[in-house]
């Protein structure tokens, strides 16, 4: 695990020029699956090239020995980089790249589709390489400090779906909770994800 965090403090050096103006997501959430509590930690970063492209990169972290979704006994990250290109606005794809840990597999890839449009938005992640296939699909309907979409995931074995909410606290942090009730229609059994994050935009390093 301590190669996944060295990768990370290198991807990300590498993503943000001196001077440049970058958006850092951390984030916390937790699944709680089959009598199961799985915590888990990423990193989001974005950095903005020119109006139609950005630097990006992504890090996970899932602590859980003795996965009960991936039947794997030790923990997993991975580190991705990449870029995001905004034809128009509202509509960005993209593609990251990079390693993971504890996979016969090093390689791992990862297309991106983020859409806006007035108080609609949807996010939409697809991770291949090796056995941990992962997939999430978010739509929302947004009211102010309030989101509510639903929510469908590949978790590795797990096929889930189901409602989810947001609610963003604070104005000059925003800091956001979030629930996700899902349902897992290949094991038929319910699944519980909740968590926090918090974005720090316009983060300037210093030259």
């Amino acid at each position: 695990m301590k190669k996944i965090f060295l990768s990370a403090v290198l991807c990300i050096s590498m993503l943000v020029p001196a001077g440049a103006q970058t958006m850092f997501k951390v984030n916390q959430y937790n699944i709680y699956y089959d009598n199961t509590f799985m915590p888990v930690l990423t990193l989001f970063t974005n950095h903005q090239i020119s109006p139609k492209f950005s630097a990006t990169s992504y890090c996970y972290v899932n602590a859980t020995a003795n996965h009960p979704v991936t039947g794997n006994a030790r923990s997993w990250g991975e580190v991705l980089a990449g870029g995001l290109y905004t034809p128009v606005p509202g509509v960005s794809v993209g593609v990251i790249a990079g390693f993971q840990s504890n996979e016969a597999q090093m390689f791992r890839i990862s297309p991106l589709i983020l859409l806006n449009k007035n108080r609609f938005s949807f996010f939409g992640a697809f991770e291949f390489g090796g056995d941990r296939v992962r997939w999430d699909c978010m739509g929302f309907y947004n009211v102010k400090s309030l989101k509510l979409g639903g929510e469908l995931i590949r978790y590795y074995k797990m096929y889930a779906a189901g409602p989810r909410a947001e609610l963003t606290f604070f104005k000059k942090q925003p800091v956001t909770v979030f629930y996700s009730a899902l349902w897992d229609w290949k094991g038929s059994k319910l699944a519980s994800m909740f968590g926090i994050y918090t974005s720090f935009p316009g983060v300037k390093k210093a030259s």
